[in-house]
């Protein structure tokens, strides 16, 4: 018997998710009616609505559907939308917009066999209650914001997607391609999803969003983070301490560690390395410098330590880095990144 999934289409929602997910489960069939020769389709595929009626995605497309979430049963599998969020701070403002899915959500969702989602779409779920307790990925520039509107949930802030429950989030927005094949994996099994990748050409094996994170988002209320973080760019070259950043903007120490743990989750130190390795990605992408230069120019002596952080913060090599994310040949130096 064909799985009966629905699409959810709501206003404002990303239309590629919509879509794309819609043409993923159409080439799945298909692949699955010519290997198998079955006359049922493995997916049974619907697009919904709130109401019934079309939407008008965030790209300005129209968007006809076949019916409204009325017609979802308990044991149905459901794609709940992504919305664009422009940045952390309007969440509140998305969510009040919600609430008629929010609603739905938390009335329904215990039933369904399964909710997939991916990006700012996590938080309809989190806000309905349906992942207290348990573990959420969502967009690597929306995580803080998750932990801090939620703190009974998990934040995985590598994961591309993470099953909890019921409930399968993935990361941003074109991760919607990894939950779909994740779905399909759990109704279909691991070769037929693999086998379905290599028809679309997908990268079935990405694993985490860390080597895609950057700082540039950065963002405080606190006008003493705000200089401190700007001194820090300027100064990323330099070995320096905490006592001369606090110099720099006048308060003590102890001051400053405060004033950071209370405005940004984070300590000086922490976000010097963040910043550190956000310079060497951009180095490794952008130049032919060997790794040894790049590490003093992030200002570390110690090649091997500053491997290590890399590492750490990007899940691979900054080898791996460079080879995932350069393309021009002429940067591919036998000896200028060792593993």
């Amino acid at each position: 018997m064909s799985r009966r999934i629905f699409i959810l289409a709501v206003d404002g929602a990303m239309a590629s998710s919509l879509v794309g997910n819609r043409d993923l489960f159409m080439v799945a069939n298909m692949i699955a009616k010519n290997t198998a020769k079955s006359a049922a389709p493995l997916f049974d595929v619907h697009f919904v609505s709130m109401d019934g009626r079309s939407v008008e995605c965030v790209n300005g497309c129209r968007m006809d559907v076949d019916g409204s979430i009325d017609d979802i049963r308990a044991g149905d599998t459901l794609f709940s939308p992504a919305f664009m969020i422009p940045n952390p701070a309007s969440v509140g403002d998305n969510l009040l917009q919600w609430q008629e899915l929010i609603e739905w959500l938390r009335e329904h969702g215990a039933g369904l066999d399964l909710i997939a989602t991916n990006c700012s779409g996590s938080y309809a779920l989190a806000e309905a209650g349906l992942l207290d307790g348990g573990r959420v990925t969502t967009a690597w520039w929306l995580q803080s914001e998750m932990q801090r509107r939620y703190p009974a949930i998990q934040v995985d802030r590598d994961a591309i997607c993470v099953y909890s429950g019921n409930l399968l989030t993935g990361a941003g927005s074109s991760s919607y391609l990894d939950v779909g094949l994740s779905v399909i994996e759990k109704y279909a099994g691991k070769p037929f999803a693999r086998l379905l990748a290599k028809y679309m050409m997908l990268d079935s094996q990405r694993i985490t969003q860390a080597p895609y994170a950057i700082l540039s988002l950065f963002d405080s209320s606190d006008e003493v983070v705000n200089k401190s973080e700007q001194w820090i760019r300027a100064n990323l070259a330099r070995d320096f301490k905490i006592e001369d950043l606090a110099a720099n903007v006048a308060v003590s120490p102890r001051t400053l560690i405060r004033r950071f743990n209370n405005a940004i989750g984070e300590s000086p130190q922490g976000l010097t390395q963040k910043l550190r390795i956000e310079r060497s990605k951009i180095l490794l992408e952008t130049t032919q410098l060997r790794f040894s230069e790049i590490v003093q120019r992030c200002g570390y002596q110690d090649e091997s330590a500053f491997r290590r952080l890399f590492k750490r913060y990007c899940q691979m090599t900054p080898r791996e880095y460079r080879q995932r994310f350069v393309r021009e040949p002429a940067l591919n130096i036998e000896n200028e990144v060792r593993h």
